[in-house]
């Protein structure tokens, strides 16, 4: 079976989650949160990912979101708001 056949898996979906949500919030207890906009972008990803059932494409979507938020931790300050603004 390939990836992009993979089946659903509600129990498994709501653990990535979980386990992405703990992590983000890690990522930005220990310095600063991803700008709004690109959090809702990783949102409208995972939901499409969730809605049409595709298991490789919602971890992909976890993971950008996880990555997301890592960037955000590593950026100078000031350089997101100069983004958003622009």
């Amino acid at each position: 079976m390939s990836a992009s056949e993979e089946w659903w898996n509600e129990p498994e979906a709501v653990l990535l989650l979980q386990r992405a949500g703990k992590l983000v919030q890690a990522i930005e207890t220990s310095g600063k949160p991803m700008a709004q906009s690109a959090r809702e972008l990783y949102h409208a990803r995972l939901l499409a990912a969730h809605d049409a059932q595709d298991m490789a494409a919602y971890r992909i979507a976890l993971d950008e979101y996880v990555e997301g938020a890592r960037k955000a931790h590593r950026e100078p300050k000031g350089e997101q708001r100069k983004r958003e603004e622009g």
